[in-house]
Parts: structure tokens; sequence; C-alpha cells
């Protein structure tokens, strides 16, 4: 006797399960410059007014810190934020206009570029 066809289980919609990532940086003459971390944290600072609290939210120590400001600066040639020294009552940070700046452009990049990915897969999938 033969038995009958089994149909194979059908396969799951891609649409249902893929999900494109992306990670995207600035770079700066060819160097690197930032990141969406980096971003985070200054996003941290102009929030918080400190280094120390802007490390807090991103999960960075003081001195990592200090060394991404240091290599954002070295690169850019130009100060990213503007400090200020006295502890918890007087001291502070915030951004340099031009940190105010690439933050911006950052944010809006990212975005856009996110959303037209986003447009691209789903035109992709329905292939």
């Amino acid at each position: 006797m033969v038995s009958p066809r089994r149909r194979s289980p059908r396969p799951p919609a891609l649409g249902a399960h893929l999900k494109p990532h992306h990670k995207l940086w600035l770079n700066w003459d060819g160097a690197f410059l930032m990141g969406p971390r980096y971003l985070r944290f200054l996003e941290a600072v102009d929030r918080t007014g400190t280094i120390r609290a802007a490390g807090r939210e991103v999960g960075w120590s003081y001195r990592t810190c200090l060394n991404r400001i240091r290599a954002m600066e070295r690169v850019l040639g130009s100060k990213v934020l503007a400090t200020s020294r006295g502890g918890s009552s007087r001291g502070g940070a915030r951004l340099t206009p031009a940190a105010r700046r690439l933050v911006k452009v950052f944010e809006r990049w990212r975005r856009e570029a996110l959303r037209l990915s986003d447009v691209a897969f789903r035109k992709i999938l329905r292939r």
C-alpha cells in the first residue's frame, strides 16, 4: 500500500522572523570619530551635566569616559566638552557647539538610515 504524500512543513514567513540590524559610525578624515555608544554618552552628558553621571548611564568608567572624550577631541582637533571643576556643587560639563552639532547630525543621519533601510528591506521581502 502506498502511503499518502506528506507535505513538508511550510517554511516560516521571513518577514515575521528577520529584522536588519546596523552598526553606524562616523569617521573624520578616515579616523573613527563616534558611534552609537558615543552618541548615547554625549546625550547623557547633555542631560545630566556631568561626565561621571553620563558614564554611569552608559556603563563606562570615568577613565573610559575621559579616554573617549580625548580621542574624539584628538580626531576633531577641537573640544567636545566645556568643563568646570568643582565637584558636585559647582563642577559640570556641557557640550560645545561643535559637539552639539555632531550629536544632531549623527542622530538625524542614523534615524534616516534606519528608516530607509527598513523600507528597502520590506520591499525586498515582498519580491
